[in-house]
């Protein structure tokens, strides 16, 4: 079986095989050329899958695992106050977002966001030295910012993308419009600064339902005469009709639009 895995520090998913039925959430060590990582599976595919896969699941993980997982994640707490330590130190305009060791300490993940290119050129010296393990920084963006640390969205549940959404989707304003909701930034985007990954869920639906209603501005007519169209209510099939100086809500199937 190929299997899907997410790892907790941030990196890219990536797909492993394993001869073991497994299911996800399991949390596995990962073997390739690179080295051990840990991590957890997100979903399974069939072994026909066209996929790349160069990581291997040596094993779920064991209780001897979790001290060493344990161990590993207070030796990269540490390691990320020196990383920002020599960033201040340095003067370099970077921000520090997550550092994790791989799973058998030989590699060291460094992501950090910026709002300009930075040359780290001398930080990767300075790092290599007090490590003396391979080093690798990755400038990340707002939205992988925001998976790593989680929080609450605007919704009051914890992240999307730091729970189960796995790749980003492509987000546009057009969705919000769609579904007729306020086009203020402050009420559109998320912790990351960029539009809510939520808006993607019902915009299919909306887009469907859409075509059955009039659209604004349109004229209309109804048992009480000819209006015009100030509201849609997709989710309760209804329409706000404005007649002159007064406005009133009809069902869908009680108007009938005017062609020509």
């Amino acid at each position: 079986m190929i299997y899907e895995i997410k790892f907790a520090h941030g990196e890219s998913n990536i797909f492993a095989t394993s001869e073991a039925e497994l299911v996800p959430q399991s949390e596995v060590i990962i073997r390739s050329e690179k080295g051990t990582f840990y991590g957890k599976i997100i979903r399974s595919f069939s072994d026909d899958a066209n996929l790349e896969t160069h990581h291997t699941i040596e094993r779920e993980v064991t209780d001897e695992d979790l001290e060493v997982i344990l161990k590993l994640e207070e030796l990269s707490k540490k390691a990320k106050d020196k990383v920002r330590q020599l960033v201040v130190e340095q003067e370099l305009e970077m921000k520090i977002i997550d550092v994790a060791y791989t799973f058998d300490q030989m590699q060291l993940f460094i992501s950090f966001t910026a709002e300009n290119r930075v040359d780290f050129r001398l930080l990767l010296r300075e790092l290599a030295t007090i490590f003396r393990i391979r080093i690798e920084l990755r400038q990340i963006g707002p939205r992988d910012a925001a998976k790593i640390h989680g929080g609450l969205g605007p919704c009051g549940r914890p992240l999307c993308c730091s729970e189960f959404v796995y790749e980003f989707p492509n987000v546009s304003i057009k969705m919000a419009k769609n579904q007729n909701l306020s086009l203020k930034q402050n009420k559109l985007n998320g912790l990351c600064g960029r539009l809510m990954c939520c808006l993607t869920y019902e915009d299919s639906f909306y887009k469907e339902a859409q075509q059955l209603f009039p659209d604004f501005g349109e004229f209309v007519t109804t048992s009480e005469g000819k209006g015009k169209v100030v509201g849609l209510n997709v989710l309760k099939n209804r329409v706000k009709i404005r007649f002159g100086e007064y406005s009133k809500d009809f069902e869908l199937a009680e108007i009938e639009v005017n062609h020509g």
